[in-house]
């Protein structure tokens, strides 16, 4: 091989190193930039206490406010927004607001708030799901509102 020709192969491969270089800062640079224009990702708010939830969910309900009364339900629960349409719409309409009717007669929750005083929450929290349909985070934090009003 001729000197030439082994100069001409060297200059290539400088060039292209030189080339694939360039593009990678390029695009570094680039990333970086659409990191520093975008947004910083909004942090969720922190879960209401069950009351104060409560109390907030009926004062938009009762504003006529609906899409806040599902985004605030929606936030709270973490659930999609078709479950937390129907049960804003059931508070709505003043029917409970998982679809579905305590199960048999109730006198209150008096036997749920018996576990609660014998300190068995998971069997209160058994309960109150099975009477009112909802699901276990729900429960959890009904039962635990109903603990800390019997406490108080």
């Amino acid at each position: 091989m001729s000197l030439t020709l082994i100069g001409w192969l060297l200059l290539a491969l400088l060039a292209g190193g030189a080339l694939a270089l360039l593009q990678r800062r390029l695009r570094e640079s680039s990333s970086r930039e659409e990191q520093e224009l975008a947004p910083p990702p909004a942090a969720a708010p922190p879960p209401l206490a069950p009351e104060v939830f409560q109390a907030r969910l009926r004062e938009l309900i009762d504003a006529g406010q609906t899409i806040k009364a599902i985004k605030l339900y929606r936030e709270q629960h973490g659930v999609g927004l078709k479950e937390a349409k129907d049960s804003v719409e059931a508070l709505m309409a003043e029917r409970h607001p998982f679809g579905r009717e305590p199960s048999g007669a109730v006198e209150g929750d008096a036997d749920i708030e018996q576990a609660l005083r014998d300190d068995k929450l998971i069997e209160a929290v058994k309960l109150y799901r099975d009477r009112y349909g909802v699901g276990l985070k729900e429960a959890k934090d009904a039962c635990d509102a109903m603990r800390r009003r019997l406490r108080g």
